[in-house]
Order: structure tokens, then C-alpha cells, then sequence
């Protein structure tokens, strides 16, 4: 689990910091852009090894978390989905991870693992596309 949370849940923490720093000694932390609880990565250790992003975190009883303002939906299904506040963003860069390879288009991935197009602002209410 990712996120910039430093509770128990959270595997790996990640924080913002100002761009421009020279060193260590000057990096700033700034106002976070990243969500306290923002995403689990799951990985099947045996064929095919996929791997599965899921946006919002899971608290210490194993319920998925999301902030008050994320935005959430209920889907034909019936099923429950959402986006965490500041979004979980994917890109896969066009020719692979290579040397030679190009960016590609960024992708917001929502709490059941689907994936959409950008919103119009990172904590719009409006989730994108369905891609």
C-alpha cells in the first residue's frame, strides 16, 4: 500500500517535495499532492504475474478508505467506486520502458481498479471517461 500517511497500513510512504533543489539539504516539503491512503498494488506471485492497481487505501480492518471530498459513485452493478481526492495516476509509456521510449497519455485509475481519463482538475467531482 502507497500513500503519504506514516500509520500502520501504509507499506511505502511517499511525499512531495519542491522542484529545483540542488541537494538534500534544500529539498522543501510542500503542501501534499499525494493522498494520505492513495493506493494498493496487488502482484501474483505465480503465472501470469499480474499486477493490479486499486486507488484509495485499506485501513487496519482491511475497509477500503476514502476522504470525505473524493468523489464516488455507484456503478450499474450495483457496486460502489471512487477516486481518491488527488487521483491515482498511471502512465505506460509508447514502445515499452525503453531507452527510446516516448511518454504516453496519463490515465486516472478509480477504488475498483478501472481506469478513466483525466478529470477536468485533479479534485473534480466529474470522474473522466471509462477507457
Amino acid at each position: 500500500q502507497v500513500g503519504r500517511s506514516t500509520e500502520s497500513p501504509i507499506d511505502f510512504v511517499v511525499t512531495d517535495t519542491i522542484s529545483g533543489s540542488q541537494n538534500n539539504d534544500e529539498t522543501q516539503i510542500t503542501q501534499s499532492t499525494i493522498s494520505r491512503f492513495a493506493c494498493r498494488i496487488v502482484c501474483d506471485r505465480n503465472p501470469p504475474y499480474t499486477a493490479r492497481i486499486f486507488a484509495a487505501g485499506f485501513d487496519s480492518s482491511k475497509n477500503i478508505f476514502l476522504g470525505e471530498k473524493a468523489a464516488k459513485w455507484k456503478n450499474p452493478d450495483g457496486h460502489m467506486d471512487g477516486l481518491t481526492t488527488n487521483g491515482v495516476l498511471v502512465m505506460h509509456p509508447k514502445g515499452g520502458f525503453t531507452e527510446e521510449s516516448k511518454p504516453g497519455v496519463w490515465r486516472e485509475i478509480s477504488v475498483c481498479g478501472e481506469v478513466y481519463t483525466l478529470r477536468e482538475t485533479r479534485s473534480a467531482q466529474q470522474r473522466g471517461k471509462l477507457v
